[in-house]
């Protein structure tokens, strides 16, 4: 069958992928909703704000995937990168935890999950725009990609949780959002905090990329316990 017709087919794997990403958002939120001790504001509300904005580098992944000129796959892939640190960034959520007493051990459930899913979701974007660019540009522009977006989306979640900034302000605000970055990376060692968080997660989120990149060469096992190579 010609590439043309076959490069947008999506697996039964592919849904299953979906649906379970789907399952522990909501598991996520039913968790929060729930919460005797939360608030109508905390944890529900900004929990559920940042699952929904968790999903849209995913979203953005697809469209490039599914793009059919040049234009749209490079709005589409800064739409993702702009998008991609909203993923990870449920991973910060955890300073949230505190001191929940005899809750605590809900809030981890609740956070735990939300941060495996928003992982989860840049991870798998990643994967598809890693994909796509391998098979139009050739392996090394593919993983040079992975690195640049890797270290950009971890000064994307530092800016958001330090300096208060979103995606949004990226379009509204960029000179401002520009301004205070650049501050940032002219002085990291002023900073230390930040810069210590940017570090870690760049390394957590490239390692989670790798794991998932490498689980796919995972040889399977045949019937008689030897490892059946790829193609028998």
């Amino acid at each position: 069958m010609p590439l043309d017709q076959t490069e947008h087919v999506i697996t039964r794997r592919g849904v299953v992928l979906i649906a379970a990403l789907a399952a522990t958002s909501v598991l996520a939120v039913a968790l929060g909703v729930t919460d005797p001790l939360g608030t109508p504001g905390y944890p529900r509300r900004f929990m559920i704000w940042n699952l929904f904005l968790a999903w849209l580098p995913m979203a953005a992944a697809v469209g490039h995937h599914l793009a059919q000129t040049r234009w749209s796959r490079w709005l589409a892939l800064v739409c993702w990168l702009v998008l991609l640190p909203n993923a990870p960034y449920l991973v910060t959520d955890l300073v949230h935890l505190g001191d929940g007493g005899r809750a605590l051990w809900r809030h981890v459930l609740q956070f735990g999950v939300a941060a495996w899913t928003g992982t989860l979701l840049g991870v798998v974007s990643l994967r598809l725009v890693h994909d796509d660019v391998e098979r139009h540009h050739g392996r090394r522009i593919g993983w040079l990609v992975v690195i640049a977006s890797t270290g950009l989306c971890s000064v994307g979640v530092v800016i958001g949780r330090f300096q208060r900034w979103n995606s949004w302000d990226l379009i509204t605000r960029p000179e401002a959002v520009a301004q205070s970055t650049l501050e940032w990376v002219r002085s990291p060692i002023s900073d230390v905090r930040s810069t210590a968080v940017a570090i870690a997660v760049a390394a957590f989120f490239g390692l989670a990329y790798l794991t998932v990149w490498a689980l796919e060469g995972v040889p399977k096992m045949s019937r008689s316990g030897s490892a059946a190579l790829p193609g028998t």
